[in-house]
């Protein structure tokens, strides 16, 4: 009857290649919620999020509130070069300088006197849309409020006062410019010294001995720290929606597919860091060269490109500026300005371009990390 553990012992088989991925995912996951690096993530989210939700108003910018006898410039209608069938021909027009305004609350005084809309017979408010007369070249809507009147009032004095609030496209954005440096942050932590610290700290001398392949092994360990830094990119969004919905109650209609793409983003930049790591031999050298050439090296590439006048798509950094360009309507086109006697462009990365770029970013990378990874030996 003793025997009978050992003999089924004997007889167990181990568990297949593909059950193994989800053991070795497990307890690399389990090594970073247990770590620093998740918990210095987390704090970096949280600064993030409350420093620019808190700076803006704290320096006389806040995200919503009431004007007050505001002074509207009027000028004459025909400066627009439109018409608007089904209206009294317009004489003039003003504009207010607000992203969302209360129509509600809006009440104009000319000559210190309220001036009723009387049902549009007087005036009317609309969002004047420019995206064909102006190009929205740097990375914001090309629309107006404008308060539009039924008679001239050029040589008066009007004023307006309204509610108004901060969109939610605006809101976002502001927040969103920030999320590529969250993602480089959690490659580099989570994916930088991944591969090479098996070398480097010797454990490989009782891993690589084990029947475990070290693709196996590879994939583990990248799932884990994929887990990892989404978490943090996924905590990051669900906090500043928190904020939206609190703020400027909603979030922009493209919020979620900015999402995605830093996620995607997260895939790319962590599979070179895989790759990085698999050809290096310390750490530190790792974990270094993968926050530069994200943060320094390749920024620098692409701002080069704005003077040279050659749109690089192939760069996976400047793909990742569509994490915060989906989010404004419309979406920003390439453009140039001159000034200084010198021509400046200014290029912005397709939605499918992008989504692309960062695609085949991973799969080479995994694939080239994977390689470099199976081909290299302990030494020492």
């Amino acid at each position: 009857m003793t025997k009978m553990p050992e003999e089924q012992a004997r007889h167990r088989k181990a568990p297949s290649d593909l059950m193994q991925i989800p053991i070795v995912w497990s307890y690399e996951l389990l090594k970073y919620l247990r770590s620093w690096r998740l918990l210095a993530s987390i704090a970096i989210v949280v600064a993030i999020l409350a420093l620019i939700y808190i700076l803006p108003p704290a320096l006389g910018r806040p995200y919503n509130g009431t004007d007050e006898n505001v002074a509207i410039w009027v000028e004459d209608f025909s400066a627009l070069n439109m018409s608007m069938p089904g209206l009294i021909p317009p004489q003039s027009f003003g504009t207010i300088n607000r992203s969302m305004i209360d129509l509600d609350s809006l009440q104009l005084y000319v000559n210190g006197t309220t001036y009723p809309s009387n049902n549009g017979a007087s005036w009317v408010f609309l969002q004047l849309d420019f995206a064909d007369e102006l190009p929205s070249f740097m990375g914001g809507s090309p629309k107006l409020n404008a308060v539009v009147f039924m008679e001239n009032l050029t040589g008066s004095a009007v004023t307006a006062s309204y509610d108004w609030t901060t969109s939610k496209e605006d809101f976002n954005s502001l927040f969103l410019g920030f999320v590529t440096i969250l993602v480089i942050i959690c490659a580099t932590l989570f994916a930088g010294d991944a591969l090479v610290g098996e070398f480097q700290n010797r454990t490989g001398y009782l891993i690589f001995p084990n029947p475990l392949k070290r693709e196996v092994l590879f994939l583990g360990k990248f799932c884990a720290s994929m887990t990892a830094g989404t978490l943090v990119v996924v905590l990051f969004y669900v906090g500043l929606a928190l904020l939206s919905f609190l703020t400027v109650h909603g979030i922009d209609d493209d919020f979620l597919a900015s999402m995605l793409f830093a996620v995607e983003f997260l895939l790319a930049t962590t599979a070179v860091g895989y790759f990085i790591s698999s050809i290096l031999k310390g750490s530190t050298g790792a974990i270094v060269l993968t926050f530069f050439l994200f943060v320094i090296i390749l920024p620098i590439v692409d701002g080069v490109s704005s003077f040279a006048g050659v749109k690089i798509e192939s760069s996976v950094t400047f793909a990742a500026n569509v994490i915060t360009y989906i989010v404004l309507d419309p979406y920003p086109v390439d453009t140039s300005v001159e000034a200084f006697g010198f021509t400046i462009y200014s290029y912005y990365p397709s939605v499918s371009s992008a989504a692309i770029v960062m695609m085949v970013y991973t799969v080479v990378a995994m694939a080239l990390s994977l390689i470099m990874f199976k081909r290299k030996q302990l030494t020492g």
